[in-house]
């Protein structure tokens, strides 16, 4: 049987009850149930606490941490939950949620033997499939004006030289140079799906990036290529015969020539099919999308916009639970930086007032040696003069207890200060 409790009705528990009662209560090992409370950021009793308590002695509870974060709102315990991260799963939420707020369909990974569904929804709660959307044929006309997003990108393409095959590599892209205007409207086509949405494109130093300042994502554009066997045009032949009769020539006059090629061994056919891909990693996320038989990237251009989209609310759901992280370990850190100190100044008070009894033993124990030899007139002028340095002795000890001094000594060591600095309203941390 499971239960589910919200983080503070927990915390109440495991502070009100022993974790191994609790445990037995829930079905499960006292160690789950630490781990649990670890992963979810709520203290546990640390080893004393209870036996305190059954001794009737004050025992600190150490305050449940507050986070904002809905992903540690609700904890379930027992039954057949996930075990998983759960920052994970409401990463994937809050993306899910980002894309349906955009006013578009989820967007889940896409099956292999199932290209022409859109993608069911990334969160496992729910099990609704969009509807499959019409092929749009592939756009090739040219864009006057493409989008102010993609200008550098459109001047890289337009500039680029090709490589004896007619490709075009660039930080992100590797097309024919064929399909370039094809390549220019889509990206055109996607900046203007992206625009709504709130997320730009721009190039980077690693190749594409879409951007949902301060998260970004690196996706590419590639056209679809295999390595065949160069078949030699009758150009190249009439070369390679040509040097091959000058090497033989100086072959039989005792020179020797290096050898030369005149045509590749292999070339690159493209195939005029495109695939968009997201070089990121988001749970239950799709990442890439291809020209089939039954779609084209033209047709999937919201389905694009709406993965990258999923992919920038993932990441930042991801950054902003580190950043809560890393506050959290700051504070802690400076936490147990005061606790340290404390512990430092406490020995100090402890080392201090020892000093200060033994010097009152050893005053009192001097005030008696010199009221007994008052008593004893009778003594050689050895024995005055150690009764003399004795009273100068006391004298000194007196000074130092002094009520001024002793005052002056625990400002200077700053050992019981008015406003302590070294105050940490949540207790000493476990």
């Amino acid at each position: 049987m499971s239960h589910i409790f919200s983080r503070q009705e927990l915390y109440d528990l495991v502070w009100s009850t022993p974790i191994l009662q609790l445990a037995e209560r829930f079905g499960i090992s006292d160690r789950g149930l630490a781990k649990t409370c670890e992963r979810f950021h709520i203290a546990v009793p640390g080893r004393g606490y209870w036996a305190k308590i059954e001794a009737g002695q004050l025992a600190t509870r150490t305050p449940l941490w507050k986070t904002d974060n809905p992903a540690y709102q609700s904890i379930e315990i027992g039954g057949a939950q996930r075990h998983g991260n759960p920052q994970l799963a409401f990463a994937a939420k809050a993306a899910h949620d980002a894309v349906l707020a955009a006013g578009q369909q989820p967007v889940s990974k896409m099956s292999r033997c199932d290209v022409e569904k859109a993608a069911v929804e990334a969160s496992a709660s729910t099990g609704d499939k969009p509807e499959v959307k019409a092929v749009a044929p592939v756009t090739s006309e040219l864009i006057e004006r493409p989008h102010s997003m993609i200008t550098g990108i459109v001047l890289d393409i337009q500039n680029a030289t090709p490589d004896q095959d007619g490709g075009i590599s660039l930080e992100g892209i590797r097309i024919h140079e064929c399909s370039r205007t094809r390549v220019i409207a889509l990206l055109h086509n996607l900046a203007r799906a992206l625009e709504p949405r709130s997320v730009t494109i721009c190039k980077g130093k690693s190749g594409l990036r879409a951007e949902m300042l301060p998260d970004a994502i690196r996706f590419e554009i590639l056209e679809g290529r295999k390595l065949v066997k160069h078949e030699p045009t009758p150009s190249e032949l009439r070369k390679e015969m040509d040097f091959q009769r000058r090497r033989d020539f100086a072959t039989r006059r005792g020179q020797w020539l290096p050898p030369e090629h005149f045509y590749p061994e292999y070339d690159y056919h493209y195939s005029a099919k495109l695939s968009f891909e997201v070089h990121n990693w988001a749970d239950g996320a799709r990442k890439k999308w291809s020209d089939g038989k039954r779609q084209t990237l033209e047709g999937v251009l919201e389905s694009i916009a709406d993965g990258i989209l999923y992919h920038l609310h993932f990441d930042k759901t991801r950054r902003e639970k580190r950043e809560e992280d890393e506050r959290r370990w700051q504070h802690m850190a400076r936490r147990r930086e005061l606790q340290k100190r404390r512990n430092d100044r406490e020995q100090k008070r402890i080392q201090f007032l020892a000093e200060l009894a033994a010097y009152q033993r050893e005053a009192a124990n001097l005030r008696g040696v010199i009221a007994h030899a008052s008593a004893s007139a009778e003594a050689e002028p050895e024995y005055w003069r150690m009764i003399d340095w004795a009273k100068d002795r006391l004298a000194y000890l007196e000074a130092q207890n002094a009520t001024g001094p002793l005052t002056a000594n625990l400002k200077k060591q700053n050992l019981f200060p008015e406003n302590d600095e070294l105050f940490d309203p949540e207790g000493d941390p476990n």
